[in-house]
């Protein structure tokens, strides 16, 4: 079943839409789940509401591979430019900012977006669903996958699974580089990928970050899709991936 709710976000003192998807028998089967929280949480579900009219199909995927996950899908912002803001970790050089609006810098909210899922949603999550604490994973797309990828490099503790796709790294390919190093997510685990048909940016800004990742974490899958576009219906077609990676172990 899917439970619509909608939260207020303190750290951007704004509202958000969200889809948590628990299975049907969560009340009375005495489990606890997995949790996989999805950002541009419109596009996860339904085909009516998402960008293209295309989602990433996650329903049908974790009935497929009968899963037992709760998925939390958190809609974007889609106020002008406040989903680039928001799923940015750091603001935008001149360059890159003038590519979305001539008037201001772009970006920079992303940290106040993750101290949300962090100190606010996983907590509410955790008293009112039947969780499992320590299991939490991350998956966005593009933008989606810029902030997915801030979360799980700054709290490796909390989100121990990220699939990053067709992630937009040309933007902050220095800033990811730096955080990398620091970072502690070896014992995690990594799924990423992207398109041979994307911008010619995302091929080589991604081959250099897989590089610099391979070298922090053992459970890690990379794939290039030479066919794969910048699109809601070829990141459908990856959902299966991570999710047996993930849930499945493979």
């Amino acid at each position: 079943m899917i439970i619509k709710e909608e939260m207020y976000i303190r750290s951007l003192k704004r509202k958000r839409h969200i889809d948590i998807y628990v299975p049907d028998d969560y009340q009375s089967a005495k489990k606890r789940y997995p949790v996989l929280i999805i950002n541009d949480g419109q596009n996860a579900f339904f085909d009516e509401q998402s960008y293209i009219g295309k989602s990433w199909g996650f329903l049908e995927s974790v009935r497929e591979l009968k899963l037992d996950v709760i998925l939390v899908a958190i809609y974007c912002n889609f106020e002008p430019l406040k989903r680039e803001d928001e799923y940015g970790p750091w603001v935008m050089n001149q360059e890159f900012s003038r590519e979305y609006d001539t008037h201001r810098l772009v970006g920079g909210e992303g940290n106040a977006y993750v101290t949300f899922l962090t100190t606010q949603l996983k907590p509410y999550l955790d008293q009112n669903f039947p969780t499992k604490i320590d299991d939490y994973g991350i998956v966005g797309s593009s933008m989606g996958a810029l902030i997915s990828f801030y979360a799980f490099l700054k709290y490796p503790t909390i989100f121990k699974k990220c699939a990053i796709l067709s992630t937009a790294f040309w933007i902050y390919e220095e800033e990811f580089v730096k955080l990398l190093k620091v970072s502690s997510i070896s014992h995690n685990m990594l799924y990423m990928d992207v398109g041979g048909q994307e911008d010619e940016r995302y091929i080589p800004s991604n081959l250099h970050l897989k590089e610099c990742i391979e070298e922090k974490i053992d459970h890690f899958q990379y794939h290039f899709f030479p066919e794969g576009r910048h699109s809601e219906y070829d990141w459908s077609q990856r959902v299966p991936l991570f999710l047996k990676m993930f849930y499945k172990g493979e």
